[in-house]
């Protein structure tokens, strides 16, 4: 497994990294723990050192599991664990909060259930722009730091101008959307992150699981997964753009979802890609596209023309 820089902040982590919000339970349909834990194990054996988990993924639950893989510390001293703060399950329902105070809370309790005394990154989980340019959030980031409770922060965002202000903040990575349907980030955050030498940590490589490959408009999802919310016409219309890129190469001898992620691996400020995993076999199938890439050059570029100049991709949510 190839290492890559975290931008600044010295740490090399696996180009491919575990997302672990589906082994939370209750956000991508049922999942069996036994199973989780050997898919987190997996990845382990196979080079993967990075591990992104949130408190509320399955409010702990994600944690807890993680947490248990890597209880022994011969383990937890070879991974870069990190997770999230910022919403609020303690206290009846789950609500957005990054008061200081709930925030040092939040991570004592994350410590726990991940069986640690550190979190090599620790990230607010999608704050609004208001807050990351008001900044002083920030602070009780920094007390933790000095208090050796995590050693790097981060911010997970959804727009290009809120990682451009945590980025202004001192930010060491940001987390944010990026796969072949939603590319917002290219040109507005991709180029900052690798002026300023902030780690980049892209999410969503397969679209929560549409550039699998596997869906079609009569899929229906159960009412314990959160694409259950999807818009109709939405879904349709990602399907026919994931239809027309499929045309640019030979999809019967690369799949859809190993493509998906090697299109995200290219750009240098791309410190590790985070597909959500929820068995060995979703890691097998990740793992390929990052050991054996098979695209070649003039199919990346067919992928790109299509992306930028067919009407198709033209005023297009992604694009607002």
């Amino acid at each position: 497994m190839k290492k890559r820089k975290l931008g600044g902040t010295g740490l090399e982590v696996s180009e491919l990294g575990f997302g672990c919000w589906a082994i939370g339970g209750t956000s991508y349909g049922a999942t069996k723990d036994q199973e989780s834990l050997r898919a987190l194990s997996y990845a382990f054996d196979h080079g993967i050192n990075f591990f992104d988990t949130a408190d509320t993924y399955g409010h702990g639950h994600s944690e807890s599991l993680v947490g248990q893989a890597f209880k022994e510390s011969s383990k937890r001293t070879q991974i870069i664990l990190a997770s999230k703060v910022g919403w609020d399950f303690y206290h009846g329902g789950s609500k957005k909060n990054f008061d200081p105070d709930y925030i040092r809370f939040a991570c004592g309790e994350s410590l726990k259930r991940l069986k640690t005394d550190y979190l090599d990154l620790y990230q607010l989980h999608n704050p609004k722009l208001e807050m990351i340019e008001e900044g002083s959030v920030f602070k009780i980031l920094h007390e933790l730091k000095q208090e050796g409770k995590i050693r790097f922060w981060g911010v997970s965002i959804h727009l290009s101008q809120e990682g451009n202000s945590a980025i202004r903040q001192g930010a060491s990575t940001i987390q944010a959307i990026y796969n072949l349907l939603d590319q917002r980030i290219k040109n507005d955050l991709i180029p900052i992150c690798e002026e300023h030498e902030v780690g980049l940590i892209a999410r969503e490589p397969l679209y929560c699981g549409l550039l699998s490959g596997k869906y079609n408009p009569e899929t229906k999802f159960s009412k314990d997964d959160h694409r259950n919310r999807w818009m109709k016409d939405k879904f349709l219309m990602d399907l026919k753009k994931i239809e027309r890129i499929q045309s640019a190469f030979d999809s019967q001898k690369i799949p859809l979802k190993q493509a998906a992620i090697e299109l995200v691996l290219p750009p240098k400020a791309v410190s590790v890609v985070i597909p959500g995993i929820k068995t060995v076999s979703h890691l097998e199938d990740h793992l390929k596209a990052a050991e054996s890439p098979r695209l070649l050059q003039q199919e990346i570029s067919d992928i790109r023309e299509i992306y930028k100049n067919e009407k198709l991709f033209q005023d297009d949510f992604y694009r607002n």
